[in-house]
């Protein structure tokens, strides 16, 4: 174990509200009525109505008929009575509630950066708590065995690729002599994701991938239709929050879904076959591709991390054939404050720096001490990555 896992009064902290929202729901089940309540505050009509559609985005992936209703104001008595509690105004809800109580989130997208995040913990809050422990069970006995398989030819190389521009160079290549892990949204190109032939493919963002705009959307057909063609081959992993939704749309594939809990540790390199919990840092390259790949092996390379370039905008720039840049601005209205906190005008580097800065570094040195290898295939403007990278040699060099 290294030394990334939370202190012990954190844990206890985390443990103890657990703990009182499991007693708090209990309590409330006699009267608990199957509606989530929109308090609305002083929230516009057209804020209120857009938080609304959101939350009916939800309920439709629920299996069971849940109501969406309104008050003006939250109450204690609505707290204990309805399932759910959802507010496009933070100041007509209690701040306890918003902080403790899991049924409970703020979703007003001008002021809540993740308020992406919250709509769908909300959901995994309301499924209930058995059938969430019964398909992690099954998760992790169906991912058990596939690393089983793949392990059973030996030691190999584990490829890992995002999104960048380079990806488009991906197909150039063949990287048959080891394990591939692709994400996010090459799920769009089905050349190159049958090219790659992923044995795992993952995507860990609420707005981009789980949510209800037409981004999310577009990504979750192509994302259906590539694990369809892959007839078995290719797991899908993800945090278990976005199951409620995964699993609603995904039915064909179920065999194939493998939610994965958040744990209290930020171990990029952990064993997932030990250790089934993934770490809550940064984004899918900390928190998916890299404990995937160092489940998998030792020896990791990676593909299409180009990092942001000086002249880019955003947070950095992909692959056009990979993504969706059509329907980016779609992510961009429905969640201007996440975009505001992320990457703020002047400073549009933070957020890369936060996830791919020492943080990484930290993380990637301490788990090349014990023997694990992390390699940049190509040219990247992340340091952290760039260091990674040997210049091939030139035939004159040779």
């Amino acid at each position: 174990m290294t030394g990334y896992s939370y202190s012990r009064l954190r844990r206890a902290k985390l443990a103890f509200w657990r703990y009182f929202n499991t007693v708090v729901d209990a309590v409330r089940m006699p009267i608990r009525q199957p509606q989530i309540l929109l308090v609305t505050g002083n929230a516009t009509p057209s804020k209120a109505q857009n938080v609304e559609a959101r939350l009916r985005f939800l309920v439709a992936h629920f299996g069971h008929p849940v109501r969406v209703t309104r008050a003006h104001r939250g109450s204690m008595r609505a707290y204990l009575c309805s399932a759910g509690v959802a507010t496009a105004d933070p100041e007509a809800v209690s701040r306890f509630a918003l902080r403790r109580l899991e049924w409970v989130a703020d979703l007003d997208y001008e002021s809540n950066p993740v308020d992406g995040w919250d709509l769908l913990e909300l959901g995994s809050a309301l499924n209930r708590r058995g059938a969430r422990r019964k398909s992690s069970a099954i998760a992790r006995l169906t991912f058990g065995e596939h690393i089983q398989r793949l392990k059973e030819c030996g030691p190999r190389p584990v490829y890992l690729f995002g999104t960048g521009p380079s990806l488009q160079l991906a197909s150039e290549r063949q990287f048959a002599d080891g394990i591939t892990v692709v994400c996010n949204t090459i799920v769009r190109d089905p050349e190159l994701w049958h090219h790659l032939n992923p044995a795992f493919f993952t995507a860990g963002d609420a707005i981009y991938h789980f949510g209800h705009n037409p981004h999310a959307q577009a990504f979750r057909a192509d994302a259906l239709r590539r694990l369809k063609e892959s007839a078995g081959r290719t797991l899908f992993v993800y945090p278990a929050q976005f199951d409620v939704v995964v699993r609603s749309q995904f039915r064909e594939v179920e065999t194939l879904l493998v939610p994965i809990p958040y744990g209290e540790h930020e171990d990029i390199s952990v064993d997932l076959t030990k250790r089934f919990n993934l770490p809550h840092i940064g984004n899918v390259l900390n928190c998916l591709l890299l404990p995937l790949g160092c489940t998998l092996g030792t020896d990791i390379r990676l593909w299409g991390f180009d990092g942001r370039a000086p002249s880019d905008a955003g947070f950095w720039s992909n692959s056009d054939r990979h993504t969706y840049p059509e329907l980016m601005q779609s992510i961009r209205d429905s969640h201007p404050a996440f975009f505001a906190k992320s990457i703020p005008v002047g400073n549009e580097v933070q957020y890369v720096k936060q996830v791919h800065g020492d943080l990484l570094e930290d993380r990637l040195a301490e788990a090349e001490r014990r023997g694990f290898q992390f390699r940049m295939l190509h040219r990247s403007w992340t340091p952290t990555l760039q260091k990674r990278y040997n210049e091939p040699l030139r035939p004159c060099d040779e």
